[in-house]
């Protein structure tokens, strides 16, 4: 399947990304090798442990996972178990060197597209089938039924449906960062009352789900204390950390010089930060990273979701007028027992009279 960008513009190259969770490094150089030899437009990035799987899955948008199921501390079907409960929609392929067929059932049954035993001749003919296996199993995406009803029934929730609609209607297919130190959803910034923390779920389900797709553009510091990215930074001098210098006039190659304490020239000066929610000071060094993304409607699906949107449109349509018509229906039944009360007493007072 050939990509296709925002304005449906179709490109004949595509690069895969795949994740090969493996914990023999040889076994990773074995299948770069291969697709080196076989020309295939595979990107392989590698992680050797479970905990570092998910920290770097969660931040690239994969084709494929090849998962190894013997691990430290993890077995590849905890991993699956794990990927199920997320409900990831991204294909996976156990690759291991176990012949046990009760481990292959039980893969397949948790959702492995295939149980590749690894041998020289797997290995020389994984490349194209790794094309195979993204191929089928996107246009399997794009076509089930059961993926569609499952799409649906996500449009149909208020939080994603109102962030799907916003973009497509606005013609705003991807959401930015504000800026590139403060990366936030806010409300202000797509026009919508849903609460930041709300957003950031929402995106991660369509993104878990193939709806939207996440690019990483950048990253931003963030503090080593509690993590926050509210964080400023300032200029120092690279010898003492002070934080006030001068243009250097007395003479030497170094064109600043340090008022703080040392007094030393220098000519670049060095970073630091400050958290503003812990107020811990920090160094470069000392720095942690988050990635920035881009996060963009998946093009394949655009009209699937206008179809759905206007269809979910109209079934809310309906439903307003349903209970529209039930409230008149019960405004009715409540003014006829009135009336009927009223009746009664006109009757009762006309016996008591005669």
């Amino acid at each position: 399947m050939k990509p296709v960008d925002v304005e449906g513009n179709v490109h004949d190259e595509r690069v895969y990304n795949i994740l090969m969770v493996e914990d023999n490094p040889n076994h990773y150089k074995i299948l770069q090798r291969f697709i080196k030899k076989s020309e295939k437009p595979l990107k392989v990035d590698h992680v050797v442990s479970a905990h570092e799987f998910f920290n770097v899955f969660l931040a690239k948008n994969y084709d494929l996972i090849l998962l190894d199921y013997n691990l430290a501390q993890y077995t590849g079907l905890n991993i699956l178990k794990k990927l199920n409960e997320l409900q990831v929609m991204t294909p996976i392929v156990m690759v291991t060197q176990q012949k046990d067929p009760e481990i292959a059932i039980n893969a397949m049954k948790m959702g492995a597209l295939d149980y590749v035993i690894k041998t020289k001749e797997n290995f020389q003919h994984l490349p194209e089938k790794i094309l195979a296996y993204v191929n089928d199993y996107e246009n399997e995406l794009a076509n089930n039924d059961v993926f569609k009803l499952k799409r649906r029934n996500l449009l149909r929730n208020n939080d994603v449906r109102k962030l799907v609609q916003y973009l497509i209607s606005n013609k705003q297919l991807e959401l930015k960062p504000e800026s590139s130190t403060k990366y936030t959803f806010s409300p202000g910034h797509i026009e919508l009352e849903t609460e930041e923390e709300t957003l950031e779920k929402v995106l991660q389900i369509l993104t878990l789900n193939k709806m939207m797709v996440k690019k990483p553009v950048g990253v931003k510091v963030t503090c080593p204390r509690c993590d926050s990215d509210n964080v400023v930074s300032a200029p120092v001098c690279p010898k003492c950390g002070g934080k006030v210098f001068v243009k250097n006039t007395i003479g030497g190659d170094e064109p600043l010089r340090c008022l703080s304490g040392c007094g030393e020239t220098f000519s670049k000066v060095k970073v630091a930060y400050k958290c503003n929610s812990c107020f811990k000071e920090f160094s470069q060094e000392e720095s942690r990273y988050k990635h920035i993304y881009v996060y963009q409607v998946n093009p394949q699906m655009l009209e699937e979701f206008k179809n759905v949107l206007v269809s979910n449109d109209e079934m809310q349509l309906w439903e307003e007028k349903n209970k529209q018509y039930a409230e008149n229906l019960e405004q009715t039944k409540q003014m006829h027992e009135e009336i009927r009360t009223q009746l009664r007493a006109l009757i009762e007072q006309q016996i008591k009279k005669n």
